[in-house]
């Protein structure tokens, strides 16, 4: 699997990892040359890491706006409510206030000092193990029983586990009318899938 480290300019470096250390909890990796004068440095949390640059020192103006557009979705650990009421004692800018939403996500967004807005989440539906569909209401369970592993979608009316070949033929039909592939490119991409989830690991 690959790995994403953002790079976002900053207009204070000293101020940026003020606020990213003591307000959001992250911690400082490397400072590069040193954390009294850094034109580079990583900053991190439940390893997640986002790097910093001067923008001065790379074409911004200051004219220019930062963080316009920019959305950086971390999923965090420990208790998510918790790092909420956190952050709002410490006077960090909510964008956005924390929220159940419909796909099995509870989130909210800060604003750093350079406008760069970061969601905050943690998952709170059951997947499920066939398909990894979010099961959060009642009726996504198979069998409509909410301690089942697996979801409508997979499971037969009893609440048993479809076929491998039912379950795969259900995904290639989702993927050619969601995402418009054609036949042989859905049932590739559905077995492809497939052998990650557990259900079919040994498939």
């Amino acid at each position: 699997m690959g790995y994403l480290s953002p790079l976002l300019a900053a207009r204070n470096m000293k101020e940026t990892i003020e606020f990213y250390t003591k307000s959001l909890g992250f911690k400082m990796g490397m400072a590069f040359p040193d954390a009294n004068n850094p034109e580079y440095v990583d900053l991190a949390k439940d390893g997640m890491v986002l790097m910093f640059i001067p923008a001065k020192d790379h074409g911004i103006s200051r004219e220019e706006k930062l963080g316009i557009g920019v959305y950086l979705y971390l999923q965090i650990d420990g208790d998510i409510d918790e790092y909420y009421q956190e952050l709002k004692k410490k006077g960090v800018k909510i964008a956005v206030d924390i929220k159940d939403e419909p796909y099995g996500v509870r989130d909210f967004t800060v604003e750093d000092i350079d406008g760069y807005k970061l969601a905050f989440n943690q998952v709170t539906a059951k997947n499920c193990l066939s398909c990894g569909m979010p099961m959060t209401k009642l009726e996504d369970f198979g069998g409509g029983n909410s301690a089942n592993i697996y979801c409508v979608n997979c499971a037969n009316p009893n609440g048993s586990l479809k076929s491998y070949e039912e379950v795969s033929e259900g995904m290639a039909n989702f993927m050619m009318k969601i995402q418009n592939m054609d036949k042989e490119t859905a049932e590739k991409a559905a077995k492809e899938y497939m052998a990650k989830m557990p259900a079919w690991e040994r498939k």
